[in-house]
C-alpha cells in the first residue's frame, strides 16, 4: 500500500523575493502592512522582519528620515577648546570638520574642497586657516573662501559664492551635536525632559579620559536594541559578571522616559556593571539617593547612548557604514575634581577601564553573531519578552515611524 505524505519545504514559508544576501526585491518593502505584527502591543508584537537589516532600500530611507533630520552627536566641546581646534569627522558619509572659530564659535563645515573635493583636513588639530593641500585654496575658519591661486581667468568666478558648506552645531552638556536638517528643532527642545532629568550630574564638567574605537559588522540597529534591554547580560555578560561582580544577583530594568524623544533602563548599580566593588573614586555629588543607587542606560534618539552611574558617564556614538557596518566610538567621561586625584589614574586602570574592555568585546561578538544568524533564509524572529524587551519594542516602532510614517498618518 502507497502512503501519501505531504513534503514540507521549509523555504515555503519564507518572504518571497527575498535573495540569500537579504537584499529585499519585493516592492512592498514600504508597505506598512507589512509591519502590522510589530506596530501590536508588546504582549502580541513581533520584532521587525529580518530584511530590513540588510536591505539597501531600507537603510537609504533610514538615513534620509532618521539621520539626515535628527540631532547626531559629534564630538565634546573640550575636543576643540581653542580657536582653530578641529576634529575631522565622517558622519553618515559626509565628510566634516568640526570646530571652534576666531570668535569661539563651534561650526560644522564642509571638509571637501569646492575646487575638485580633496579632503581639507584629517585628524586633529588646530588652524588658523583651512588650506587645500590639493591646489591651496584657502577658507577662513567660517567656511569664507579667502584664496583661489591661478583663477584669475576664470570669467565671471566669485569667491564669495563658494564658501565652504555648513550644517547646524548646538551644545549641551559639553556635547556638540549637528544636525543635517535646518527646519530642524532646536537641540535643547528636542531633548525634552532629558535635559533636566541629567542637569545634577553636571556632564559640562566632565572630561575625557579614555576612548575606544569599535567597527561592527552588524547593522545599527542591532547595536541599539542590544543596548535596549537587559536580558542578554546574564548569557552574554557572564564572564564580565563573574569576573568583576562574582555572586551578583540580577534585578529588573525599570523603563522610563519620552517616547520616541529618550528612554531609560535603569537597574541598581551592580547589575548595572558599571560601579566596582569596593569603588573608589568618589560620586558627583549633590544626586538624589535614587541616582546614587543607579545605573541608567539611556538613548536619545536616534543615536546618542549614555551609560551614567553615579560617578561618571560612558556613551557610545555610533555612526551606520551601510546596512551592514557600523563604526563606534565609546567615551568615559569623568568629574574634574575626580581626574585630579593622585590616585585616578591607578585606580581607572585597575577597576574601571578593564571591564569597559571585557564589556565593549562582550557586546560586539554578540551583535556580530545576530547579525550573521538573520541572513540565512531560515531565519526567522518570533516574539519579544514584555518583560525584558519593551524598549526594544519602542525602538522598532521609532524606526517604523521614520521610514515608513507612523500608524495615524
Amino acid at each position: 500500500m502507497l502512503l501519501s505524505r505531504t513534503i514540507c519545504n521549509p523555504f515555503a514559508q519564507l518572504d518571497a523575493g527575498i535573495v540569500a544576501t537579504g537584499r529585499q526585491t519585493m516592492s512592498d518593502i514600504f508597505s506598512p502592512e507589512r509591519y502590522a505584527e510589530t506596530r501590536r502591543p508588546i504582549e502580541h508584537a513581533t520584532p521587525l522582519p529580518r530584511e530590513v537589516y540588510f536591505s539597501q532600500e531600507w537603510y537609504d530611507r533610514e538615513v534620509e528620515t532618521i539621520f539626515l533630520k535628527k540631532w547626531l552627536i559629534a564630538t565634546r566641546e573640550e575636543e576643540i577648546p581653542n580657536p582653530g581646534d578641529y576634529v575631522r569627522i565622517d558622519i553618515i558619509d559626509e565628510p566634516l570638520i568640526i570646530l571652534r572659530d576666531g570668535d569661539g564659535e563651534i561650526r560644522a563645515l564642509s571638509a571637501s574642497c569646492r575646487h575638485r573635493g580633496s579632503e581639507l583636513l584629517v585628524g586633529t588639530g588646530n588652524c588658523k586657516k583651512i588650506t587645500c593641500p590639493y591646489h591651496a585654496w584657502t577658507y577662513a575658519l567660517d567656511g569664507r573662501l579667502l584664496a583661489t591661486p591661478s583663477m584669475q581667468d576664470a570669467d565671471g568666478f566669485d569667491k564669495s559664492l563658494h564658501e565652504l558648506p555648513s550644517v547646524r552645531a548646538e551644545t549641551w552638556g559639553g556635547f556638540v551635536f549637528i544636525n543635517f536638517d535646518p527646519e530642524a528643532t532646536p537641540l535643547l527642545a528636542s531633548l525634552g525632559g532629558l535635559v533636566d532629568r541629567l542637569s545634577s550630574y553636571h556632564m559640562e564638567d566632565m572630561v575625557v579620559t579614555k576612548k575606544w574605537e569599535n567597527r561592527f559588522n552588524a547593522n545599527w540597529k542591532i547595536w541599539v536594541e542590544n543596548s535596549r534591554e537587559g536580558y542578554h547580560v546574564r548569557t552574554v555578560h557572564r564572564e564580565s559578571l563573574d569576573t568583576f561582580y562574582p555572586g551578583a544577583v540580577r534585578t529588573a530594568f525599570k523603563a522610563d522616559g519620552e517616547p520616541m524623544v529618550y528612554a531609560i533602563n535603569s537597574s541598581d548599580n551592580e547589575n548595572g556593571l558599571y560601579v566596582p566593588r569596593n569603588h573608589t573614586l568618589p560620586f558627583v555629588e549633590g544626586l538624589s539617593p535614587e541616582d546614587n543607587e543607579t545605573t541608567h542606560f539611556i538613548i536619545a534618539y536616534p543615536h546618542l547612548l549614555l551609560n551614567v552611574p553615579p560617578d561618571r558617564i560612558t556613551f557610545h556614538q555610533y555612526f551606520p557604514e551601510g546596512p551592514e557596518w557600523t563604526r563606534i566610538t565609546s567615551w568615559c567621561c569623568f568629574p574634574k575634581t575626580t581626574v585630579d586625584r593622585p590616585d585616578f589614574e591607578t585606580e581607572v586602570e585597575d577597576k574601571y577601564y578593564p571591564s569597559m574592555d571585557l564589556f565593549l568585546a562582550e557586546d560586539k561578538g554578540v551583535c556580530e553573531i545576530v547579525h550573521r544568524g538573520l541572513r540565512g533564509r531560515l531565519a526567522g524572529v518570533s516574539r519579544y519578552s514584555p518583560s525584558e524587551e519593551r524598549t526594544v519594542h519602542e525602538f522598532s516602532n521609532y524606526v517604523l515611524d521614520h521610514v515608513i510614517g507612523p500608524v495615524d498618518s
